[in-house]
């Protein structure tokens, strides 16, 4: 066993037994608050991401220059490759959808709204996941009236579960159709909730003046894991290779496109997480360094005595590295602990809510991904033990002989 180990190991027990205290505290709460902020970032990616790609999917297929809900420029869904698309591995499924803009009207509101007409086919798995009341709609037999809207609307125009909605279509012509609530949607998502509305497919192309075939875009569901950026390029060069002459020429936008200010908003939280765990980490890394001195002065006579017999700087740094080492770990175990410990509360009780209306959801979300929080607790480690680097300019200016004069 090397000296400096022995020695390390004699000091540590000594610590231990003395307890260091401060410094174990300021990394636990240092490791505790980057954990936390890490997985609410996480947290807040997750349910956000869902909640966009939910609507729309992550990638779309849409007519050059349109929007994903436009209702003057159809394009057929029979595509030579969608279901050559549907095939690859970073695609999970493709949903044709249609658009038309309407007014819903009671005698005393007016109210606008995008109907979005799915099929018997679509995956509503997300609605029926933040469905608040009633059942989703059965499109799979004749035409329905029944409609799903989001408690916006509702609250809004005083709908409740079998409602009869008025809506009004105006174009060349103004259309009237009466539909049924069958189902109420809040996915706090207020750009969204505010005018969207689900409705049979064939309805809103009866509406439009569309053939059966003919839809406004056609959403693509990427494989769960698939990065966004990815999916959206990988898509693109897809479509852009395998499009032939019968094809309708069709552009690909990405969610993030759809909804730049959701992403917008991740972007600054992922910032606001680097300041934080910066901070974080050089409070800790400097805390550790007031602790290890205090440490250093209390030990001076012992420094020059192992100097005075022949151990150099670096031998001694070890020595109070390994001191260091031990307070960090201490820190990093019980700061991750405690950490883990009130992510858990919050994630299955829900204890801190959030106004939807500023944060897209009724909570602060959790997300607990422990290759991050790994990668958290190697960058503290690797930060605070270079910070504490520094101590071993210290100990170069020991003198032996004032240290032993002294004692």
């Amino acid at each position: 066993m090397k000296a400096g180990r022995f020695i390390g190991r004699k000091l540590r027990a000594e610590e231990n037994a003395r307890g260091s205290t401060i410094g174990v505290i300021s990394v636990a709460l240092s490791i505790a608050v980057i954990i936390i902020a890490v997985t609410v970032v996480a947290g807040f990616r997750k349910e956000i991401k869902t909640k966009a790609s939910g609507f729309m999917g992550e990638v779309a297929l849409v007519q050059p220059g349109q929007s994903v809900m436009n209702d003057k420029y159809p394009f057929t869904k029979n595509i030579t490759y969608l279901e050559e698309l549907e095939n690859q591995s970073f695609v999970d499924k493709t949903r044709p959808v249609a658009y038309t803009a309407g007014l819903l009207k009671t005698d005393e509101n007016i109210y606008a709204v995008y109907l979005k007409g799915i099929d018997s086919l679509y995956d509503a798995a997300f609605f029926k996941s933040v469905l608040a009341e009633g059942v989703m709609p059965d499109y799979s037999g004749r035409i329905s009236n029944d409609v799903v809207i989001s408690t916006t609307m509702a609250d809004a125009m005083g709908y409740g579960i079998g409602s009869d909605v008025t809506a009004y279509f105006i174009s060349d012509e103004v259309k009237v159709r009466k539909f049924n609530v069958c189902g109420i949607y809040d996915a706090q998502l207020e750009n969204i909730d505010k005018t969207l509305l689900l409705a049979d497919i064939r309805h809103v192309q009866r509406i439009n003046g569309w053939e059966p075939e003919q839809v406004s875009t056609i959403e693509v569901s990427l494989t769960p894991g698939t990065p966004i950026d990815y999916g959206f390029k990988q898509v693109e060069e897809f479509v852009f290779e395998h499009g032939s002459e019968n094809d309708p020429g069709l552009f690909t936008t990405s969610i993030k496109r759809i909804f730049p200010n959701l992403f917008d908003w991740l972007t600054l939280l992922d910032f606001n997480v680097v300041i934080v765990l910066i901070l974080m980490v050089i409070v800790a890394g400097f805390n550790m360094m007031s602790t290890l001195l205090i440490i250093l002065f209390e030990k001076m006579s012992t420094i020059g005595l192992l100097k005075a017999l022949g151990m150099d700087n670096k031998g001694v740094s070890e020595i109070f590295r390994h001191v260091s080492l031990n307070i960090v770990g201490k820190g990093l175990i019980i700061g991750n602990v405690f950490a883990l410990i009130l992510c858990l509360v919050q994630k299955y009780f829900k204890v801190i809510s959030l106004n939807p209306d500023n944060y897209f959801v009724k909570y602060v979300p959790i997300d607990i991904n422990f290759v991050y929080i790994l990668l958290a607790d190697i960058l503290s480690l690797v930060v605070i033990m270079t910070i504490l680097r520094v101590t071993s300019v210290f100990i170069a200016r020991v003198s032996p002989d004032k240290t032993m004069r002294a004692a």
